[in-house]
């Protein structure tokens, strides 16, 4: 047992895994032995195994508090919210005051739609520790997911100035991603990014250092390369119905593909279509960080690409141990990873234009029109009425089904406003959870708009979001934090889109999306413009009708759904990171090459 128990501490849970399975052989049921194979398992992301051995410690009656949170923490690895939420409360029962048993059991309760009660959770934490940024940031999220922007200035201003003074190479969690949808400058997303990075990879050093393991040589100019993709979200997920179609139209004979799965098998149609799609598909549940960089060494990957950032699932301590020459962050996370040891961010140049660079700790790799992959496979809208859809006969419908997170009261303020000028307009929002209704309605009233004028889109199936989608009149997008798969879904669908843009990536991405579809002009740079625009479609009827007729009749052969041209670009600008280290070069700027037509 405290072979196992040292071997842990050293950072060999390999050797201790196995010395601990001898000890359990000799002396079953032994506390110190379960203890150290489950956190073990759970650090290999063994989870399932490692849940099993910690619910065999909490029965033999040998378990504690901090054990429990760690079992708990499993069984949300596995999406088993509700027998988590049930561990973590037996914990706090016997610790009431475990700050992290409360953050734990916010995860559970979010992760069954009960946004209310994992608010009151993280209220908890913050409680327990007023100066814990992480909590601040996750309290203020939860809010915005309900729309309650009570004390949200002071929120902003407390984060703001945390980031504003924070010590450069300080590395604490930071959420980055619930910072994106608030109106925060971009230089203090990216502190509160570098700090992010460097906390998901403390103490891990490259593996050319620590193993006498070199980057492979680079292999002639011109011959193929092998690019590698790390996602959590390969399954039914936004990440992947924006990048299959590329992925199928690349070519085999100049980029090898694999890809390396972090994430749940939901045995979808689209995790197999992705598994056909490419040479190799890799499950890296199992392996921990240092074992999955070593798989990626081993593969010989010339190009490693992060589809995460810092987002759900992450796994950017791979990329620490630099297990490729090079390494690239692309469409899954909405500004830069602040690591230093990833090379490149897939852009275009209006979500990163050269004059942004310094919102960056990555070099800009720019695709020429946008950097959204898209295809035109997504379902066609069918038949389906409003009635069906629970809207009013001739209102003008303003879609608005971006995450509700990203709909702030400035955001609110002005949809109110337009809703004043167009009197059979109708607010249409996606029901993220069913607990927003009468915040939002309260919202609304306080602005002079009755609650029978906002309706409610339940989830509902991939085939018939658009079908539903497209009922609407016009898609009206959020700020600072814009529309991106929605953005393309509403296009597909024959919505347009109308979207302000501003000075950070979060909030471009829709302007590229509409530059892509051909429709520029429905980017607008002041909320006065993005205004008058929408006013513009629901009092010229005509207009409306040929921006949708536009789309319509051309969705198919628009530039932003054309996946074999996309696909062409991403695989050029590959070959070019790729060639300047065959070429002996450090990464730099890469700038949009010209389109060919």
């Amino acid at each position: 047992m405290n072979l196992a128990n040292a071997q842990r501490q050293a950072g060999e849970p390999h050797r201790a895994i196995a010395a601990a399975r001898r000890a359990l052989q000799h002396s079953p049921g032994n506390p110190l032995a379960l203890h150290v194979l489950g956190v073990c398992l759970a650090y290999m992301h063994r989870y399932a195994e490692a849940a099993q051995v910690l619910a065999e410690l909490e029965a033999s009656g040998h378990s504690t508090p901090d054990i429990m949170v760690q079992h708990g923490s499993a069984l949300l690895s596995l999406q088993q919210p509700k027998p988590a939420a049930a561990v973590l409360l037996r914990a706090l029962a016997l610790q009431p005051d475990m700050a992290q048993g409360h953050a734990m059991l916010a995860e559970a309760c979010r992760e069954q739609g009960m946004k209310r009660e994992a608010l009151e959770c993280m209220k908890t934490v913050l409680a327990l520790q007023p100066d814990n940024l992480e909590a601040l940031a996750r309290v203020s999220f939860e809010k915005r997911h309900l729309c309650d922007w009570s004390g949200l200035d002071a929120d902003i201003d407390t984060l703001r100035q945390a980031w504003a003074n924070a010590v450069p190479g300080q590395a604490r969690v930071a959420l980055s991603f619930t910072l994106l949808s608030l109106p925060l400058a971009p230089e203090l997303l990216l502190a509160a990014a570098k700090a992010d990075a460097l906390a998901r990879s403390r103490g891990i050093k490259p593996m050319a250092a620590v193993l006498q393991m070199p980057l492979p040589l680079p292999a002639p100019r011109g011959q193929k390369i092998r690019v590698g993709f790390v996602s959590f979200d390969f399954r039914m997920h936004p990440v992947s119905q924006l990048l299959v179609d590329v992925l199928e139209a690349l070519d085999p004979e100049q980029l090898e593909v694999i890809l390396y799965s972090a994430g749940p098998d939901d045995a979808s149609p689209m995790r197999a279509r992705l598994r056909a799609a490419v040479a190799e598909f890799v499950d890296l549940r199992g392996l921990s960080d240092k074992d999955a960089a070593l798989r990626v060494r081993a593969d010989g990957v010339d190009l490693l690409v992060d589809l995460m950032g810092h987002t759900r699932g992450l796994r950017l301590a791979i990329f620490a141990h630099r297990p490729a020459p090079v390494q690239a962050s692309y469409l899954g996370f909405a500004g830069s990873t602040g690591a230093e040891f990833i090379d490149y961010l897939v852009g275009d140049p209006l979500v990163t234009p050269l004059a942004l660079a310094h919102q960056f700790s990555e070099k800009i790799a720019q695709l020429p029109l946008t950097f959204q992959p898209n295809g035109a496979s997504r379902p066609l809208p069918g038949a389906m009425t409003r009635a069906q859809a629970g809207l009013p006969e001739g209102a003008f419908v303003m879609c608005g089904f971006n995450n509700t997170y990203k709909i702030t009261p400035e955001v609110l303020d002005t949809w109110c406003g337009l809703m004043h000028e167009i009197p059979q307009a109708v607010l249409w929002l996606r029901e993220t959870n069913q607990q927003l209704h009468h915040n939002v309605w309260h919202e609304c009233a306080v602005r002079g708009v009755a609650a029978e004028r906002v309706v409610f889109a339940k989830t509902t199936s991939y085939e018939n979001h658009f079908s539903r989608l497209a009922l609407a009149d016009v898609f009206v997008d959020s700020w600072p934090y814009n529309a991106h798969t929605t953005a393309s879904d509403a296009l597909w669908a024959g919505v347009p889109v109308v979207t302000l843009y501003g000075n950070g990536y979060a909030s471009r991405v829709a302007a590229s999306v509409l530059n892509a579809a051909g429709m520029a002009e429905l980017a607008l740079a002041t909320v006065a413009d993005y205004r008058l625009a929408i006013l513009a479609l629901a009092q010229n009827p005509e207009l409306l009708a040929g921006y949708r007729q536009q789309l319509v009749q051309q969705r198919q052969s628009l530039p932003l759904f054309d996946a074999p041209r996309y696909a062409g670009e991403l695989q050029s600008l590959f070959q070019r990171m790729v060639q300047r280290w065959r070429d002996g070069l450090a990464p730099e700027h890469l700038l949009a090459e010209a389109t060919q037509t």
